[in-house]
């Protein structure tokens, strides 16, 4: 899930007030409910809307609904952007989170919705080791710049009803910038899939070659650098801010088009603290319809493991990848939990961008693998024509039935032949999806998705279905 105006929320919260946060005593308590909102708060609802222009030039609007209540939560997005001939594209979609299990309602496919799973979760952002020490970072430039005059930044106080007013122009602090930097990557990385440790700038390319202006800032900016925010918080009779609204300029360094102007005007209400509620998914409630092929979800147990059982997954999960032919960074961390009567493992890969799952058994045996980060799923497969390149299918069948004879010996004795189900292609990347033919009619069958072109991997392994 692409968080974007939470992002938005949290660079505000995390960075702007930080920098005086400890510069004048009304803010070192905004800081601190900052914190308590965004990374312990189990119950809340947020509405917002954000516009985002480029050099001027409109290019997205977002408008959110977010309500946490304990490990359910509620999510709406609606984007709307330019077209070409002078319309506008609506997108969007509505996330309903319970506990373990996800519903998701896109605005391209109306009238149904998908189902998933992922790891329960009870407040606005989670914690991870990374994002303390940037936030262990924001303090202690707010630190140094209590120390020195700092004419660049300006904090109006109302004194019939403590509303703030701060503005921060370009040459406040060259550390802010420096913190943006890091915490900018840090976020495209968590949220965008963007690793700019694996990008070299000789290899970027303008910003006009990418689909959406979007990605063509992700994919193109060196650095960024604040030039102007003015921020206004208003606050209840309790003096907790409860509507937080806004402008901001950011200078976009880029490799092939110069410096460009990032704009992003903001406005948000905080509301029902303690009192917000999410309620069970209900089909009916949304006139929706569970989406062909989309998994049955209600019936899912979801429990924890300790620490012991945890460890010893994801160490089972690393050698079940490496066997797969992945090289994981050491330094790759893991989350396991039991879910259904099977222990399930996610990895994640820093260095080289990895989200890994791995399903195993009670003994061990590894049921399913599947590379999280991949540009496949949810694209449409074809499964009317044959693949155009029957030489690279073949071979990759027989890569397929080598690795299955190492990684599930006894099962897969018994398959006569590998078939290609269904084929994509786009640009350079050829994914194939292999069955056993004849077709499994249970739920042992093995399901197998590779990547062809440009080289091989991976990308899906199952023997408890056949698809």
């Amino acid at each position: 899930m692409k968080r974007s105006f939470l992002i938005i929320l949290s660079i505000i919260l995390l960075t702007v007030f930080t920098t005086c946060a400890l510069a004048e005593k009304p803010l070192t308590a905004l800081f601190d409910f900052s914190e308590e909102l965004l990374f312990a708060t189990s119950n809340v609802t947020i509405t917002g809307k954000a516009e985002f222009t480029l050099d001027g030039e409109w290019f997205k609007t977002a408008e959110i609904k977010y309500i946490q209540d304990g490990d359910r939560s509620f999510w709406d997005l609606k984007l709307t952007s330019p077209k070409q001939d002078g319309t506008e594209r609506h997108n969007g979609y509505t996330v309903i989170a319970d506990g373990s299990k996800i519903y998701v309602m896109e605005v391209y496919r109306p009238g149904i919705y998908k189902t998933g799973t992922g790891t329960p979760q009870s407040t606005l952002l989670r914690k991870s080791i990374q994002l303390d020490l940037m936030r262990e970072m924001f303090r202690m430039i707010a630190e140094q710049t209590e120390e020195t005059e700092n004419n660049a930044v300006l904090i109006e106080e109302n004194s019939d009803n403590h509303d703030l007013r701060i503005r921060i122009e370009e040459n406040a602090s060259p550390k802010l910038n420096l913190a943006l930097n890091l915490f900018a990557q840090y976020a495209a990385r968590r949220y965008f899939h963007m690793d700019y440790d694996q990008i070299s700038e000789l290899h970027m390319i303008p910003m006009n070659a990418y689909l959406t202006v979007t990605e063509g800032i992700l994919a193109s900016t060196k650095s960024i650098a604040l030039k102007h925010a003015e921020v206004n918080i208003g606050k209840d009779q309790k003096g907790q801010p409860e509507k937080i609204s806004g402008d901001v300029s950011v200078l976009l360094h880029t490799a092939k088009d110069g410096d460009r102007n990032l704009g992003i005007s903001f406005h948000t209400e905080i509301n029902d603290l303690g009192k917000s509620h999410v309620g069970a998914f209900s089909p009916a409630e949304y006139n929706v319809r569970l989406a062909e092929g989309a998994m049955q979800i209600e019936n899912i147990e979801y429990s924890e493991v300790d620490e012991y059982t945890r460890e010893k997954l994801i160490e089972q999960a690393k050698a079940a990848w490496e066997q797969a032919g992945y090289t994981l960074d050491p330094s790759a961390y893991g989350y396991s939990y039991k879910q259904n009567g099977r222990y399930c493992t996610d990895l994640n890969d820093v260095r080289d961008n990895l989200s890994l799952s791995c399903v195993t058994n009670v003994a061990g045996k590894v049921l399913e693998l599947k590379n999280m980060g991949n540009p496949w799923q949810n694209r449409e497969f074809d499964y009317e024509k044959p693949c155009p390149y029957p030489e690279l299918a073949e071979e990759a069948a027989q890569k397929v039935m080598e690795y299955l004879s190492q990684v599930n010996p006894e099962d897969s004795k018994r398959i006569e032949h590998l078939k290609v189900q269904c084929w994509m292609e786009q640009r350079d990347e050829l994914y194939l999806e292999f069955c056993e033919d004849p077709i499994a009619q249970d739920w042992d069958g093995f399901l197998v998705v590779v990547r062809v072109k440009p080289d091989w991997q991976l990308q899906y392994y199952s023997c408890f279905s056949n698809g």
